[in-house]
């Protein structure tokens, strides 16, 4: 579609900038709409954050695997890689994030009354953390263990898709038991906050039309964010794997970013932080699982070029997930995510230079 239009690097760059606008839009509405569907379905906030704003903003990395399996037959250079390095950017950034706007936030509400330290740490339930990390670290695992294959098949998408349905089996379970709180507390009418206009003024219907129309805004975009990739890629002499796993990756990131900055603005840790690692679940599970299968056939893939990235992978997962089982994580702790996120960056910009082969 954006062959005859992005052909050269002014409007390689400014494809960039108006389409990760454009895919921002549309996840924002896909977002809210499925937040407000949660709302109205009364899930917990480290569910819905796992769930429904995992996928809204996971949507644009599903897409580009798609686009780069259907469209563009280059699922390695592509899908993979910026999947992965969505993968770096959402653990490791996002939590950031989280942490600096929360600590914001607190402070501002309560500064006047309380200037101790805790205003500057933030708190998420261990149990969220031991949740999703163990189904991260299984997904994790069974994408390393199949790259090292050499291959990618249709067996590999079963098994990556497997574990999320166990995923969204234990999610389920924990849905299940808070429903039953919140019958309890809205029949006693102990149950209203801002959220009750939220879900009285929404129908679903409305809901169903911004999911969808959010869905082709994404797809739309996409298309033309990996033409531009691509073409970038050929202007500057550069592998599309490395465009791939940094700017694209950035790129669909956005979303995430913007969803769990909020969260941690209403002060929900839980939620901020359920949606980085559940976002991360579902896109090494359904991103790459769905295009395995429906590519129908054996997807190649260089274990040698993906090892270091998926190392990388496995770095920031132990990073932040280990500062999270912390009983309070600071600002210094966000400092740290921010540095390993910098080494990674700096992995990147010596392979492309060709300084490491790894």
């Amino acid at each position: 579609m954006f062959e005859n239009i992005i052909t050269d690097l002014p409007s390689s760059l400014m494809a960039l900038v108006i389409l990760t606008l454009v895919i921002n839009w549309g996840s924002s509405k896909l977002g809210d709409s499925l937040h407000t569907l949660g709302v109205k379905l009364h899930i917990p906030d480290s569910v819905r954050g796992a769930t429904f704003d995992a996928v809204s903003s996971s949507f644009p990395e599903l897409v580009t695997a798609l686009v780069a399996v259907l469209v563009y037959n280059q699922f390695s250079d592509v899908g993979l890689s910026t999947v992965a390095g969505s993968a770096i950017f959402n653990i490791l950034i996002i939590p950031m994030f989280s942490i600096f706007f929360y600590k914001a936030a607190v402070n501002s509400k309560n500064s006047k009354n309380n200037n101790n330290s805790d205003n500057d740490t933030i708190s998420v339930e261990r149990k969220t953390i031991l949740r999703d990390t163990l189904f991260y670290v299984l997904s994790i695992g069974a994408l390393i263990f199949f790259t090292l294959q050499g291959q990618y098949t249709a067996f590999s998408g079963y098994i990556l898709i497997a574990i999320y349905l166990a995923y969204v089996v234990v999610l389920y379970s924990q849905y299940k038991a808070h429903k039953k709180e919140m019958q309890q507390l809205i029949q006693t009418g102990e149950y209203c906050d801002e959220e009750c206009e939220l879900e009285e003024d929404t129908t679903y219907s409305e809901i169903m039309f911004w999911i969808t129309a959010g869905i082709f805004i994404i797809w739309f975009a996409i298309d033309g964010l990996v033409q531009a990739a691509i073409t970038l890629s050929g202007i500057l002499s550069i592998p599309v794997f490395i465009t791939s796993v940094i700017i694209v990756a950035a790129c669909t990131s956005i979303p995430d970013t913007i969803l769990s900055v909020n969260s941690a603005k209403r002060g929900d840790a839980d939620g901020a932080i359920a949606n980085a690692i559940g976002s991360n679940i579902f896109d090494i599970c359904i991103c790459l699982g769905l295009p395995m299968i429906i590519a129908g056939t054996v997807l190649p893939v260089d274990p040698s070029d993906s090892l270091g990235v998926l190392t990388f992978v496995v770095l920031s997962m132990v990073t932040t997930s280990g500062l999270l089982l912390k009983k309070k994580v600071t600002k210094k702790d966000a400092y740290l995510m921010f540095f390993v996120y910098l080494v990674f960056i700096a992995y990147i910009v010596a392979k492309t230079f060709g300084i490491i082969q790894i």
